[in-house]
């Protein structure tokens, strides 16, 4: 899948176990590290979930990069983080406020919960803004 987590991720579908395996396209209930200098994008990695979510039966099993065994519900939710938090952020450039602005201000508290890996909500806006400013 192009364009996701870095410039071109690989998932896996085991069919006679109806399970996926989707590496770090997935962190399941924490913000994604998405690897922007090596291609990887916000909103490819929100469009490749999408792309899974219509394309895989809705009672697989998932193996995320991140985080215990899965279902498509988790990564549903997963899919509404990225793109309610990509629109938020969104939102604030199109208001003319700066990167460090955003940060300051944080990610509406629905998302409190996730800012719980490797990735913070600072980190997370970061690439958002960057990908979504970027030329």
């Amino acid at each position: 899948m192009p364009s996701g987590h870095t410039n071109n991720d690989s998932i896996v579908y085991f069919v006679n176990s109806n399970v996926l395996h989707l590496g770090d396209i997935f962190f399941k209930g924490n913000f994604p590290f998405v690897d922007l200098e090596h291609g990887g994008s916000v909103l490819g990695l929100t469009l490749n979930v999408e792309e899974i979510l219509n394309k895989f039966p809705e009672d697989a099993l998932i193996i995320p990069g991140h985080g215990e065994l899965s279902t498509m519900n988790d990564l549903k939710m997963y899919h509404k983080m990225l793109k309610d938090t990509t629109n938020f952020v969104r939102l604030q450039i199109d208001a003319g406020k700066s990167l460090q602005e955003i940060q300051n201000s944080g990610l509406p508290e629905i998302w409190d919960s996730w800012d719980v890996g490797r990735i913070d909500s600072a980190t997370w806006i970061e690439f958002i803004y960057i990908d979504l400013t970027r030329n």
